[in-house]
């Protein structure tokens, strides 16, 4: 059985709600596997049109904070909205989000034959877009809906929204990573942020000396680095995989390089099995689009956030100028060979025959199949020439 330390080494094997260490760990395990392990069956089509304004409703939520907007919760629905001062940014981000999920739709049952041990990776969907002066939409009463602070007529889009982990995941991750005294435990347990738990799965980074001592006070977008996997005895190999595959779908069926795109564990929706949204052309001026549907749920793997990504073309110049910048400047959600060699050859061979079997399925030229090879050689070279860049050498002062 795999043991762990409480995170401030303060406490016995016992955590404050008188459950023993191994039982977070173990729960964990199982529930932060990317095989499904639990599902809850909402209402139909009737709870997801719940999500049109209605002045009767609750109040709007903040449930994340970003550099592109905020998202709130729409309660009584499985949906959120996803709100921004920068109209192209929101903008493509709905379109290349309903790309990408068009994208891992159209190659899903093509790829889980090829990798019928994994789950596919999953993006939500986007529904209604409303530009900031959709008279339509933002009346008063919608505007009194949205927490203070925002209370602006500025451009949304409803999206699915990507649900917590369980309650007991949640709970095992306060009993692990938080401080362990009593008063501490329980003002984690009843912090209605925490609530919003979604773990980012860093396979590329392991904890520094001085992060291995911190403890954590926040399960918003908690990061779960290599290390802290190896320690729950997660099934990394199969993660890795499962985000290899992703990438693949948004490279080469998508043909989005992934810039700034998050890979995170949460509760996901099924696939769905009606007529998808259609793609939205990111040249064209941000109109309003409405479109809703039913959806289940799971624990599931999701990557999202594409308001920083690009649309590619498949040549040597998109791949070294756009593809590999996205992937080393990405959070270190992705394996790296100087990292852990074993993870990334399986990342690294799952990608290939992820991407050559989406090229050859779409009718590729021979000219184009070799290139996620060549996307990932030069990742290890650029890679290995960062290994010797000095941080100190390259600092530039303004004059």
């Amino acid at each position: 059985m795999v043991s762990i330390s409480p995170r401030n080494g303060r406490g016995s094997s016992e955590t404050s709600n008188s459950t023993t260490l191994s039982d977070p760990v173990e729960l964990l395990k199982r529930t932060l596997s990317v095989k499904p392990v639990m599902s809850t069956t909402s209402s139909k089509a009737s709870r997801m049109q719940r999500a049109s304004v209605a002045p009767d409703r609750e109040n709007f939520r903040t449930i994340g904070l970003g550099s592109c907007g905020s998202v709130f919760e729409v309660p009584g629905t499985e949906l959120a909205y996803k709100k921004g001062s920068i109209e192209s940014e929101i903008w493509k981000d709905f379109c290349l989000t309903n790309k990408v999920h068009i994208a891992g739709t159209t190659a899903r049952h093509m790829l889980q034959n090829i990798f019928p041990e994994l789950m596919i990776p999953r993006t939500p969907r986007c529904h209604n877009y409303h530009p900031a002066d959709d008279e339509a939409f933002w009346s008063a009463k919608t505007v009194q809906r949205f927490p203070p602070g925002h209370r602006t007529r500025k451009p949304l889009f409803a999206v699915d929204r990507i649900l917590p982990l369980p309650q007991k995941s949640r709970e095992a991750l306060i009993d692990l990573f938080f401080d362990q005294s009593p008063a501490t435990q329980q003002e984690a347990r009843d912090d209605v942020e925490n609530k919003d738990c979604l773990v980012r799965t860093y396979l590329g980074e392991r904890e520094s000396e001085e992060q291995v001592e911190m403890v954590y006070n926040s399960l918003r977008n908690f990061p779960l680095r290599l290390n802290m996997m190896e320690d729950l005895g997660l099934e990394i190999m199969a993660i890795a995989n499962e985000i290899a595959v992703g990438l693949a779908i948004m490279h080469w069926q998508a043909k989005v390089d992934a810039m700034d795109v998050e890979f995170v564990l949460g509760s996901a929706v099924t696939w769905d099995d009606d007529q998808p949204v259609l793609f939205h052309d990111l040249s064209a001026a941000p109109h309003t689009v409405r479109a809703i549907s039913f959806k289940r749920r799971t624990v599931h793997l999701w990557m999202f956030d594409f308001d920083k990504a690009s649309e590619v073309n498949f040549t040597i110049d998109d791949v070294n100028g756009k593809l590999v910048p996205a992937f080393l400047g990405n959070d270190p959600y992705y394996p790296m060979p100087h990292i852990d060699r074993d993870l990334w050859d399986s990342f690294s061979g799952t990608y290939i025959k992820a991407s050559e079997a989406i090229l050859r399925n779409n009718k590729a030229d021979e000219s184009v199949m070799g290139l996620p090879k060549r996307f990932l050689d030069e990742v290890v070279r650029r890679a290995e020439e960062n290994k010797a860049w000095d941080e100190e050498d390259n600092v530039v002062f303004a004059v």
